[in-house]
């Protein structure tokens, strides 16, 4: 990093397996600490920390933003980003210009391993929706990218505790997000109410499974703790201080299907109009950002 005018922590290590908990968490903490602990020794002016609106969760509040305590999650993965974020806060109360953003679930088209929010899209047109409390909020990731790179460029030159900012994009209750999918496939998706209660306790189910059978899925007890008890994450602070604006979310649906058709994510026949060749994108009609 040395001769560097910026650091720019984005990556993280990504599992729910619990066989696998210690490992992602002393992966993700010791990398937060390696790399801005270098930055900072170096001297670098610019640094900018990725956290995650997870870090952040707390079940069934009426809405989540930058004054929201941190979370109380047992979860590795959330944990490591918790203790990581823990520790770059003590950064900002010492007075170095380090950033911190919590992006939501992050979609859109492009993506070479098909994170999971993605894949989340993917199910509930391809298979199914299910409907239950609460909803679904992610961001463009052309948009997060606009996001940081506008941050990267206005560093902050004094309060650094307040230089903390949601990336949320658009909050969708799982009655509109439907609504959303249907108007853009121009056909009915498979979306039925299915209780909360059952859907966490499927979670709790898959968790106690995976410590005795290896398997890979999404589903754990805080993701189903998150589909169904996460409270509107609130960008008011970024938008407010950057004066950027996040793309319609029809717009980001769409590009987002049509290019996991192409590549093979989601069924041409599961895909209504946005599967046929004469469904052009935005990006076609009017260029990327």
């Amino acid at each position: 990093m040395a001769g560097c005018d910026a650091v720019f922590h984005a990556a993280a290590s990504v599992s729910l397996d619990p066989r696998k908990g210690r490992e992602t968490y002393d992966t993700n903490v010791g990398a937060t600490r390696a790399v801005l602990g270098a930055a900072h020794a170096l001297g670098i002016g610019k640094m900018l920390y990725v956290s995650s609106v997870a870090a952040l969760f707390h079940p069934g509040a009426a809405r989540v933003d930058e004054s929201t305590p941190l979370a109380d999650v047992s979860e590795a993965y959330s944990r490591s980003k918790r203790d990581s974020e823990e520790y770059v806060r003590e950064l900002q109360q010492r007075g170095l210009p380090v950033q911190i953003t919590y992006p939501v679930a992050v979609v859109g088209p492009d993506d070479p391993k098909l994170s999971a929010a993605n894949r989340a899209l993917a199910t509930f047109v391809g298979q199914m929706l299910p409907r239950s409390t609460t909803g679904f909020q992610c961001v463009d990731v052309r948009d997060l990218a606009q996001a940081h790179q506008w941050l990267l460029a206005h560093p902050p030159s004094r309060a650094f505790e307040d230089a903390r900012y949601i990336i949320g994009g658009h909050f969708y209750a799982w009655d509109q997000l439907r609504e959303r999918l249907e108007a853009l496939l121009g056909r009915r998706i498979f979306s039925p109410r299915v209780s909360p209660r059952l859907i966490r306790a499927i979670g709790t189910t898959a968790d106690r499974a995976k410590k005795l059978v290896p398997f890979e899925t999404q589903i754990s007890a805080e993701s189903m703790a998150i589909n169904t008890l996460w409270p509107p994450a609130d960008s008011s602070r970024f938008v407010a201080k950057s004066g950027l604006c996040f793309r319609p979310g029809e717009e980001t649906l769409g590009d987002t299907i049509r290019w996991m058709v192409e590549a093979g994510h989601i069924p041409v026949k599961k895909a209504g109009r946005l599967g046929t060749p004469h469904a052009v994108s935005v990006i076609e009609r009017h260029g990327a950002p």
